[in-house]
């Protein structure tokens, strides 16, 4: 079962501190991986600085990736 979290940013923003609550409410004890990707607003020149996090095995976070990628592109 796939899920998105729509609209975390759409309520204002949001301190590290507050990202992390969230986070830690969405992980249940059956959470085995999970991937975070975080991205700055786009510089003059178009740029971004893009982040990753990610608890888990390597193997089990590119899995999540992909799949992800697969939900995005139905929505497109």
């Amino acid at each position: 079962m796939a899920k998105i979290l729509e609209g975390l940013f759409d309520q204002g923003d949001f301190s590290k501190k507050d990202l992390n609550a969230i986070i830690q409410r969405k992980i249940s004890d059956r959470t085995i991986c999970y991937v975070l990707l975080t991205c700055t607003q786009a510089g003059p020149d178009g740029s971004m600085e893009v982040e990753m996090k990610y608890e888990g095995e390597k193997w089990l976070a590119s899995y999540l990736i992909q799949s992800a990628q697969g939900i995005l592109e139905e929505d497109l």
